[in-house]
């Protein structure tokens, strides 16, 4: 996805302006579009104003005016309707010519960069007549612009536009060599004194946020409306889908019918953070019982959990304490689920004692209770997979749940998910779309290191960056590939206020990627990286970059280079 600056449109954007930056947002991840540029202290303080500042780096600069009126024509003498006062095409004319001119005086490097202009009427027809002096690629109106199924088929005819702009004016050259990033983002460091709307980093970040929460609610429709109509439903995706947000929607709305609903999980980060959302509620639910699946099942049957519990215990000695407890029917009616939804369900139904002591919880049982699951069956799945299989089938051939599948990502921009999903081996099928728009190649890096001297450093120095750009501390997450005693951010834990993540607090964390499956943060840090070609570390790199709501550094150890490189490239 291109990269948008600023990120996010006020109210007070026109409509067709707001039409051609979600077609922006979708362009490809190296494309940059700056919106809303004043030119006028760079032309003797006339009115000159550019819409769109796109920047391609293998062909040159698009300085596009939009205009949103639905009937626009040109009688030879005068525009309509009356509003407009001056040409479009004069328009982005001047503020082709007022960039080139300043950037030239300012930045004489970029002199063999081709500028060129652009007119888009997206919700109007226009005639291309006799009457004006204007070329057919200069002008998009609403039949040409409706036409593009995404923003990738727009973006790839501006390019073409963009070319014969340039072979038909005799003063522009193509561009022998793409713009390195380095010279975009000098490019951008110019043009955004003259932006009309400059928001400051911490606004965009909350901008941004506000737009995923907008997405999220447009996923949960269908979703809500399944679960009122159906006992027993399974909804399936990706990670991104929106799954842990709906399933917690889904509980919301049946405790306010005034049954008795579990609300589990089964890793213990995720079930604290669900049950310190759920008991904020106003009203609060008093019937509706969230958390960890097997703390929650040990509390309720009154089983003591030692303060340091070993492995055994949880997949053992406890399984085999509540097996005995909730056989007792005394026990079995105070403490029944009259409605049981589970995320990370594919981690419980892959633990047969642990997804048969849940069942047990629910009033009607496996067959015939009620309950909504939510899951990655397909690719989030760490443990054991062909007993979660066994476990669906069963399901599928008991009670026939109705099934939903989650194809939309609404947390990553496209260059993190596209990457997730090509590092971890999957096929291209695992979303359907990305909603976000936006994002680019600065929201996405790997470091590869020598030593691990070298890890620390760059880890501290992307910290700092990060931090720089607005980011919160509590914003930024450093999962390890290795344990928490063992990893770069646990070496720099003192020095750098880093924190264990179970700590909380307004401090940057830091944990394993498998703890941290789940969850989410703005920015997801990835250290320790040492592969040795196994498919469960392309589950880790699925599992850890897709926690990302904007951006993922990699720091990988330079002997994995190779193995990293293959899988990119898609073997």
């Amino acid at each position: 996805m291109a990269r948008l600056i600023p990120s996010f449109m006020d109210d007070r954007t026109p409509p067709g302006e707001h039409d051609v930056f979600n077609m922006l947002g979708n362009g490809p991840d190296d494309w940059v579009a700056l919106h809303a540029l004043d030119l006028a202290p760079w032309n003797r303080n006339l009115r000159t104003e550019i819409d769109f500042v796109l920047v391609v780096p293998d062909t040159g600069i698009l300085c596009i005016e939009v205009k949103s009126h639905e009937n626009i024509s040109f009688d030879g003498a005068r525009w309509h309707p009356a509003t407009i006062t001056r040409s479009p095409f004069k328009q982005a004319l001047d503020g082709r010519h007022t960039l080139y001119r300043r950037l030239t005086e300012i930045a004489p490097q970029f002199k063999s960069i081709p500028i060129v202009h652009f007119c888009i009427f997206p919700r109007s027809q226009f005639e291309v007549g006799r009457n004006i002096s204007v070329q057919t690629w200069e002008v998009m109106d609403r039949r040409a612009f409706q036409r593009f199924k995404s923003g990738l088929d727009f973006c790839s005819d501006l390019k073409l536009r963009m070319g014969q702009a340039i072979d038909a004016d005799g003063h522009l050259r193509h561009l022998e060599n793409r713009l390195s990033q380095h010279q975009i983002e000098s490019l951008i460091k110019l043009c955004v004194p003259v932006q009309k709307v400059r928001p400051d980093a911490r606004e965009e970040i909350e901008r941004r946020e506000e737009a995923i929460e907008k997405l999220l609610l447009e996923q949960q429709r269908p979703v809500l409306q399944l679960a009122a109509q159906n006992d027993r439903i399974i909804v399936s995706g990706g990670a991104g889908t929106g799954k842990t947000l709906i399933a917690m929607e889904v509980a919301r709305r049946a405790a306010e019918t005034g049954k008795r609903v579990g609300l589990l999980c089964y890793n213990q980060l995720v079930g604290k953070w669900v049950k310190e959302k759920m008991d904020k509620l106003i009203p609060p639910a008093p019937n509706l019982v969230v958390g960890r699946a097997i703390r929650v099942m040990a509390e309720m049957a009154a089983v003591e959990v030692p303060e340091k519990p070993s492995k055994d215990f949880w997949e053992s000695e406890l399984p085999d304490r509540l097996e005995e407890i909730i056989t007792n029917p005394e026990f079995k009616a105070v403490a029944a689920f009259d409605y049981l939804v589970v995320d990370e369900a594919q981690d419980i139904l892959a633990k047969p004692f642990l997804w048969r002591c849940l069942t047990e919880f629910l009033s009607g049982g496996e067959n015939d209770g009620a309950f909504a699951l939510f899951g990655d069956f397909d690719h989030q799945v760490l443990a054991d997979r062909d007993a979660m299989r066994t476990a669906l089938d069963a399901l599928d051939h008991g009670n026939r749940p109705t099934r939903w599948k989650l194809s939309d990502n609404c947390r990553n921009y496209r260059i993190v998910g596209d990457t997730a999903v090509r590092l971890a081996g999957f096929d291209d099928g695992v979303y359907a779309s990305y909603l976000r728009s936006g994002g680019g190649l600065h929201n996405y890096d790997i470091y590869f290191y020598e030593d691990d001297k070298q890890q620390l450093g760059k880890l501290s120095q992307w910290l700092k960056e990060f931090r720089a750009e607005g980011y919160k501390a509590e914003e930024i997450t450093v999962l390890s590939f290795c344990s928490d005693d063992q990893s770069a951010a646990g070496r720099l834990a003192s020095s750098l206020k880093l924190r264990p993540v179970w700590q909380g607090g307004p401090y940057t964390h830091y944990t394993t990627v498998h703890a941290f499956k789940g969850l989410e943060s703005k920015v997801v840090i990835l250290s320790d990286v040492l592969l040795n070609d196994h498919n469960f570390q392309r589950d880790l790199f699925y599992a850890g970059l897709t926690r990302a709501t904007e951006s993922v550094r990699v720091l990988c150890e330079q002997g994995s280079r190779g193995v990293l490189t293959k899988w990119l490239s898609g073997k």
